[in-house]
């Protein structure tokens, strides 16, 4: 007699995927909630949180002679800069720092008497001259050694300078030097956005904390679908690809975006699975100037106006045609907040990990390289990610990615990943 055994997929959740079935990804949000560096979507600038030793260790390095603490009071975009030299005056302030050097109170408010007012102004908190240091050791200009209370002094003094700077200028703190000019900050900000300090909730789609607010962390959601809407992403937009914008009524749309294409560097002619992400996000997203008949309607756009006709008949028809389970439009599957994207650990997101397949994993572990310091905190988090994927490797599925959904394996390779 002869036994059939049948494999099957168990699992149904949609939640689970290849990283969370093998407790890879559990590592994950630790090493990123650790040592992941948040970098600015406007300037791709690092992110820091600057403390009173940061400054300190900056003015008491190089061969400065003299340097400024000054408080950064936004002068630039100030409505209220008259009542802020009177509060600031009544605190005891004096001294300011403009364009053109050390200005005192008294000039700017009769510059304001007259409706004038400096282009750029800081708030003087203390002005410095900076010892020589030779072998460590702090010496004056004559060349006699620092006694341990005139150095014990000086550090005192910059403590109280630079917490004042910070809490006068609301986090944010200027240095200038002999030759050049740093700009500090004791909040979590950048480019004019305050960032979320990372935490293992951030990276997790399973909380609320991390979970994308459109689609609540599942990735996908009931709406308008690309497949559907692009069948043949082999073509190019002049040959049809958008199959909701064909026929005497909505071919206006595709002669309109292949009209005004070249002025958004949109290429007409070259297939759709070819055109970079930022094009594409043009053609379905738009990009409207109010008088502009140059604009261009984009696809979600369109289906938006599609939507508000749906009591006739055939706009009804054709939204449920294009309508579909597809990928969130707002975190682009990855199923995270916009914040766990700008954190990165090696130059790479999370979500770009995880896209990765095994191989390509182990070689980023094998080449990512960790200050002494980030080792001793991350290094049992690798290691265990480096055993689990060697695992995988090992049974034959190096070529799964971390971030495939378990219901979409086949009963083998779900049996074999469990």
């Amino acid at each position: 007699p002869a036994i059939a055994i049948e494999q099957k997929v168990n699992v149904k959740n949609p939640r689970s995927t290849v990283a969370t079935t093998t407790e890879i990804y559990d590592y994950l949000r630790i090493i990123f909630a650790r040592i992941g560096r948040t970098y600015s979507p406007v300037s791709g600038r690092e992110v820091k949180c600057h403390s009173i030793n940061d400054v300190m260790a900056s003015i008491l390095s190089g061969d400065s002679k003299t340097a400024y603490i000054l408080a950064d009071l936004n002068w630039a975009g100030r409505e209220d800069k008259v009542e802020l030299m009177l509060r600031l005056k009544e605190e005891g302030y004096s001294r300011f720092f403009g364009d053109e050097g050390i200005i005192r109170i008294e000039d700017i408010m009769k510059m304001a008497d007259k409706g004038e007012y400096p282009n750029h102004l800081d708030l003087l908190i203390d002005r410095l001259k900076l010892p020589e240091f030779k072998d460590c050791l702090p010496y004056s200009e004559t060349g006699e050694p620092w006694s341990q209370n005139e150095w014990e002094d000086l550090q005192t003094r910059l403590r109280s300078s630079i917490d004042t700077a910070f809490r006068v200028g609301e986090g944010k703190l200027i240095l200038r030097k002999d030759n050049s000019v740093e700009e500090y900050s004791n909040r979590f900000e950048l480019d004019g956005i305050t960032f979320r300090q990372p935490d293992e909730y951030l990276f997790s789609f399973n909380s609320p904390l991390g979970a994308c607010p459109v689609c609540g962390g599942l990735g996908k959601i009931i709406g308008v679908s690309e497949d559907l809407v692009i069948p043949d992403k082999t073509k190019s937009i002049y040959d049809g690809a958008i199959a909701c914008w064909k026929g005497e009524s909505m071919g206006w749309f595709r002669d309109h975006l292949i009209k005004v294409a070249s002025r958004y560097g949109i290429p007409v002619f070259e297939p759709y699975c070819n055109l970079s992400q930022k094009v594409k996000d043009i053609i379905w997203d738009g990009h409207s100037v109010e008088g502009d008949d140059n604009s261009i309607v984009g696809i979600n756009e369109f289906f938006k106006w599609v939507e508000a006709n749906r009591y006739k008949i055939q706009y009804k028809y054709m939204l449920s045609r294009f309508s579909g389970r597809t990928t969130c439009h707002a975190c682009h599957g990855t199923r995270l907040r916009p914040e766990a994207l700008y954190v990165k650990v090696g130059g790479r997101t999370i979500a770009e990990l995880l896209d990765m397949n095994v191989d390509a994993l182990l070689d980023f572990f094998s080449s990512l390289k960790l200050t002494e310091y980030e080792n001793s905190i991350v290094r049992k988090a690798v290691e265990e990610i480096v055993s689990r994927l060697k695992y995988i490797k090992d049974v034959g599925l190096s070529y799964l990615t971390l971030s495939r959904a378990c219901n979409t394996l086949s009963g083998g390779e779900s049996q074999r990943i469990n």
